[in-house]
Order: structure tokens, then sequence, then C-alpha cells
């Protein structure tokens, strides 16, 4: 938030407070006293655009009158948005000591307590505010949101998939997407300590939720390749590209494991352009995990590798300016193939479409701002170049 914003709502709290603190009558009949001359002076440099100078006399405003609840939060948010995050806590760790502050009011401090904890990365201390406040309340859905995003960053998926039921049971929707990655999460982590009866029951559950969920597949594959089932593995593997094209990279090296394991790695480039048949938009994404891999020797992957080309505006320019109108033989797709592997090494080939956020690897979770699935190849002209999958 810039400061005009932020000065705007810490004026506005303030003038709202003192507008109903004037309107009040006490017992004996006499109108509350009007606003210190601190109050005056503070929004005084607020008009002048001087917003530390503001902020210290609201300080000292609040100092004389501790009863200023409403401008005392006002404040701890602007410390908390401005990235003054321990003169946040200490504003709102002072709102919840307090013995005569309306249980309403220490609701709210707790809360807010709590976000300067998230904001600062003490993610205990946020969590154990945020626990209590999660049992009932004003905040009850607020802290049960984010103690979700609490356990995703501590990867405690248990924990997670507790608060997503909770929110259920409060009238909130089903996140089904962000349940099935957890189960894969734990079902890896079964996997990883070979207990794989546990992994294919937390697979099952991940599969019970969204129509289409090709990580569940992914893994289950692993799950046979690790019980020397490669023939299921491939089975498995085979539907990935259909479903999510995006995710052929992620298919390949399970690939690679299923035919080795099978004693089959040279059919590798044939098993590729026999996948790359279903479809543009398959072809293109194999053509393109190929391109990543270094597999580009099979004589059916190298047509595959020119229909690629022809589809992609950025790369089939390359090939005119170097074979003309010329259809480009098999050095040449080899070669053009061997720069774009390189010119893959330094730049990022994923994009979130939620935040923005840029990678050079996939990841189910995006860095940046935790929405699951939203990482999308980049397309031609996009930051990574020619090397991006063609949109269809």
């Amino acid at each position: 938030m810039k400061w005009g914003e932020a000065a705007l709502i810490l004026s506005g709290a303030i003038v709202g407070w003192y507008a109903t603190r004037r309107a009040r009558i006490d017992m004996g009949g006499a109108p509350k006293k009007g606003p210190s001359s601190d109050y005056l002076a503070g929004l005084n440099f607020l008009v002048n655009e001087q917003p530390d100078r503001a902020v210290e006399a609201f300080l000292r405003a609040v100092a004389i009158e501790p009863d200023t609840v409403e401008t005392q939060f006002a404040l701890g948010a602007l410390f908390r948005r401005r990235g003054e995050v321990d003169r946040a806590i200490r504003v709102h760790q002072n709102l919840v000591e307090r013995g005569d502050l309306a249980p309403a009011f220490r609701e709210q401090a707790a809360y807010a307590l709590a976000q300067d904890y998230l904001k600062a990365g003490l993610y205990d201390r946020a969590e154990k505010l945020l626990a209590d406040l999660a049992k009932g309340g004003a905040y009850r859905l607020p802290a049960l949101k984010d103690l979700v995003l609490i356990y995703e960053l501590e990867r405690e998926w248990a924990r997670a998939i507790e608060m997503h039921e909770e929110l259920a049971r409060s009238g909130k929707p089903d996140q089904v997407i962000a349940l099935a990655h957890y189960r894969c999460e734990l079902a890896d982590a079964d996997r990883r300590a070979r207990n794989f009866e546990g992994a294919k029951a937390q697979l099952k559950l991940a599969r019970s939720g969204p129509r289409q969920f090709p990580r569940a597949a992914l893994i289950r594959a692993d799950v046979a390749l690790d019980e020397n089932d490669a023939a299921l593995a491939l089975t498995l593997l085979r539907r990935v590209p259909v479903e999510s094209p995006q995710l052929a990279s992620e298919v390949l090296p399970r690939l690679v494991r299923a035919l080795k394991a099978q004693g089959r790695e040279a059919a590798l480039p044939e098993v590729l352009a026999e996948f790359a048949g279903d479809g543009t938009e398959v072809a293109d994404a194999i053509a393109h995990a190929a391109i990543l891999a270094g597999s580009t020797e099979s004589p059916a992957l190298l047509d595959v590798l020119r229909g690629y080309y022809a589809r992609n505006p950025a790369i089939a320019e390359i090939v005119r300016a170097l074979s003309g109108d010329r259809v480009p033989d098999d050095a040449a797709v080899r070669a053009l193939a061997q720069a774009l592997r390189r010119q893959s090494q330094s730049v990022a080939r994923y994009r979130c479409s939620d935040c923005g956020f840029s990678a050079g690897a996939f990841f189910w979770q995006c860095p940046g701002c935790k929405s699951w699935d939203m990482l999308k190849p980049l397309g031609p002209g996009e930051q990574g170049g020619a090397l991006a999958p063609p949109r269809q």
C-alpha cells in the first residue's frame, strides 16, 4: 500500500473516532473534550505529506489518551504495511495486554498481532494466537484460512487438511484442488518411506476430488516403479500428456526409468513419437520435453520436431533463415534442438497465471502466491523465448 492510501486510512480512522467521541455525552451531560493538540498537529502533517512526523504526533496523542483504541489499530496496521513490523507488534501487544479492553477489541487486537507475526515470519507465535481465535468468534474463518497458509509453509499437510475440513464445516466450499495436492504430498512422503500401501490410500483420496488430477497418476507411476511394475507405470504415464500436455517434462524422466526397467531404454524416442500421435498440443509438448532431455535421435521423433518448429512462429523464422523454403534436414533439426536446449538453461520457462512469478523449473504450488496448478509454460514472445511450447 502506498503512503497516500495509508494516510487516508489513518486520517479516516482518527476523524471517525473523534466524530463519534464528540457526539458522546457523559453521565453528567457534559460533552467530551475536543481533539488534543497532538492530534491536530498529526492531521496537519498528513495534509502536508509529512508522514513520519504525523505518525510521531499521533503516537504522542495515543500515549496521553490511552482510550483511543481505534487510532491505535490504525497506527498498528499502518506500521505493518510500511514494513515496520516491530512497531506494529508493540502497538498490538499493548492492546492485547490492556485489562480494560472490551472483548471485541481484544479479539481484534489478537488477530492484528497474529498478522504482525505472519509478516515477520514468526509462524509459531502466529499459530498460537490463530488457534485460539479459530475456536470461535468473529475471526474464526480468517484464522482458519491463515492457519492453512502456515501449515502449507511448514509442509504440515495433515494439519492443513484439518483446517480445510473445519472451513467446510463452517459453510465454506471444499478446496478440492488444494486438498488433492495435500494428499499427494502425503502420498509422496509415504512412498519415499516405502510405505506403498499408505501412499496408495492417500492417492485414492486425492483422486476422489478433481475429475482429472494428473499429479496423482504421476505419483502412482512412481509407486509402481518402486514396486517393479514398469508395465503399470507406462500405462499411467501414457494418459498424463493427453490430459495435461504441459506436464510432458514431468512424464519424461519417469518414462525413461520405466523403459530402463524393461530393458528398452533405447526405445524412448519411438515411444515419445507414439505419444505425439495424440494431437497437435500433445505433440508440441512431447517435442518440447524431448528437446529439454536431449533426446533427438529417432527419425520418428525428428518428424515430430519438424512439426513443432513449423507451428512455433519464433522457431519457424529461425528455420527459414537457415534453410530458406527447404524442409530442414535431420542434421539441422538436431542442431536447432541442441541450441534450444542450451537456451533453456538460462531462461525462465514457466509463469504463474495468478501472480506472474517466473521460474526455470516446474512447481505444483507457485512459490510466489502459493496458488496450486497455476504455473504454465511460457508462450512465444514471452520470457523464455522460442523454446516455450506454442499455445493452441
